[in-house]
């Protein structure tokens, strides 16, 4: 596909975004709801990156959502900050737990590496449960919405500005993502996935490529638990638990792994299926696992990676010289091994 192509069919994407607050309501959902499937889908962003591209089993993604969401929940609550304001510190607190729990995975690999960031994420889900006096502990945290402040100007942030506040950090998300996967910094994340040891046979150091996504992923979440705290107005301790980080894993593999815009199907899925679900039935958790394991079952490579693999879908929604999805189809996955 021609780059014209691939640009048309993702500004055709955006444009339909953008009229999100007129067709929701089509659709009988509030225009909150698709603005979450938005900010959820920069969280599964960050996971795509590690586990689709690098192969890295990130199971603790959660961590980095709930500190970015908890970082701007406690500035809005203890410091008065503005809403700009809320959304950076929330995104640096990501980043900041990335910087912190980075040493300690770098050299862990498998099983081992998904464990590890599982049981940090453990950690600060504890914190957050235990210090009741500055988190509210078990019922979490409930703030306003800050003001947004441009020079002199004051102004409320509702639910229709929100979402086109979502919207646009969606957007910036994905160009950098697209950027850094295609970049030879991405291809070499690939190659990792696929063969590391070769690659460390080349010279390459992959401990710092491997550090380098590790940051990334964690701004990436942050950033997306600062906007998701300041959507719903509170943070709570589940923001940081494992499951949190369950969820974002599915509905990365639901959508596709290794594809750009699999992220965004995904969250779609997970979050309206969430919403609909959960309005009619109590055991809407049910429902819900059950429909991710149809998909799986049905979709092996993720809905979009599948498409691509039968030749349905545009490669502008996918990658165009690798097979990313490799990573979850063992026969594939082989034969790239032996190709690097």
């Amino acid at each position: 596909m021609t780059a014209r192509k691939e640009l048309l069919l993702s500004a055709a994407v955006v444009v339909l975004f953008a009229f999100g607050p007129w067709i929701s309501p089509l659709m009988h959902l509030d225009v909150s709801i698709v603005s979450g499937v938005l900010v959820i889908a920069i969280a599964v962003m960050s996971v795509n990156l590690l586990l689709g591209y690098t192969g890295l089993p990130a199971f603790g993604n959660a961590a980095y959502f709930g500190l970015g969401s908890y970082g701007a929940a406690l500035s809005v609550k203890y410091f008065q900050v503005h809403f700009a304001e809320a959304i950076v510190i929330g995104t640096v607190a990501g980043l900041l737990g990335g910087l912190i729990l980075a040493p300690f995975l770098l050299r862990r690999r498998g099983i081992y590496f998904g464990l590890l960031s599982i049981a940090f994420g453990q950690v600060f889900y504890f914190i957050a449960y235990r210090y009741t006096d500055v988190t509210g502990g078990e019922d979490g945290m409930q703030v306003p919405r800050p003001l947004f402040v441009l020079a002199n100007a004051h102004a409320t942030v509702s639910d229709f500005g929100f979402y086109y506040v979502a919207l646009a950090f969606f957007v910036i998300a994905v160009i950098a993502f697209r950027t850094i996967v295609r970049s030879p910094f991405g291809r070499t994340l690939i190659a990792i996935r696929q063969n590391e040891p070769r690659v460390r046979y080349l010279g390459l150091n992959t401990d710092r490529f491997i550090f380098v996504a590790l940051l990334i992923a964690s701004t990436m979440a942050g950033l997306s638990g600062a906007l998701s705290g300041l959507l719903i107005n509170f943070a709570f301790p589940l923001q940081l638990d494992w499951h949190q980080s369950g969820y974002f894993v599915l509905s990365m593999i639901l959508g596709g792994a290794g594809t750009v815009w699999g992220s965004l199907v995904g969250a779609f899925i997970y979050v309206i299926g969430n919403d609909i679900i959960s309005t009619i039935t109590s055991w809407w958790q049910i429902f819900l696992g059950a429909l991710f394991v149809a998909c799986v079952l049905f979709f092996p490579r993720g809905i979009l990676g599948t498409l691509q693999a039968l030749g349905r879908a545009p490669q502008a929604f996918g990658d165009d010289d690798v097979d990313a999805n490799a990573a979850f189809d063992p026969n594939a996955a082989g034969e790239a091994g032996r190709g690097v």
